[in-house]
């Protein structure tokens, strides 16, 4: 049984009506760069342990792009999308 389980089953015996919560994660990223361009993409999941909810997950996705004209001008956008299950 993973610690954080452990952890929460502890306490929660020991609390009586008290809850618990746990939470573990994970992140990923990439990043790229050539001539004028830029861009990172990052991927974040995580689990969460809630007696009272039991087991949920969330994972998000979160890519930045920048690039650079001849001007000089700068230009971008953000995006970041979630799903939780």
């Amino acid at each position: 049984m993973p610690t954080i389980l452990k952890t929460c089953t502890v306490i929660v015996l020991l609390a009586g009506l008290g809850g618990c919560v746990g939470a573990a994660g994970i992140s990923t990223w990439d990043y790229r760069s050539g001539p004028g361009y830029e861009s990172a993409r990052v991927q974040e999941s995580r689990i969460q342990v809630d007696s009272a909810e039991g087991l949920t997950r969330e994972a998000c996705t979160s890519i930045s792009r920048r690039q650079m004209a001849m001007s000089g001008d700068l230009t971008g956008d953000d995006l970041t999308a979630c799903r939780s299950d």
